[in-house]
């Protein structure tokens, strides 16, 4: 029930800032996008799981304050089984600030 609440508030997030005037579609193939979600798969590794970053499906990007907030969808392998998940990464590289915010998988 708490991973379901979670997914649904990283959705809601994702939709209300796509919706905002600061808010754009990413481009799955840009290489910063990728970066990005490798980050994140990498980062959520540092948490004892062992993911393999696959690709970024889709995602938006929205410039705040603090830098710039990427939600994506990627998919990442656990060695068998291919799974979309949902990530949140705030990015300043003006600072030197890269941070995981949020990392959920996706149920189908």
């Amino acid at each position: 029930m708490r991973i379901q609440s979670l997914i649904l508030i990283v959705l809601v997030v994702i939709f209300s800032s796509a919706a905002s005037n600061h808010a754009a579609f990413l481009n799955p193939n840009d290489p910063l996008v990728n970066e990005i979600g490798n980050f994140a798969v990498n980062e959520y590794n540092k948490q004892g799981n062992k993911l393999k970053f696959e690709k970024v499906l889709n995602g938006v990007s929205e410039i705040t304050s603090q830098g710039t907030n990427y939600r994506i969808t990627l998919s990442a392998t656990d060695g068998s089984t291919s799974k979309k998940y949902a990530a949140v990464v705030l990015d300043n590289p003006t600072q030197h600030v890269r941070k995981l915010t949020n990392f959920a998988p996706i149920k189908a």
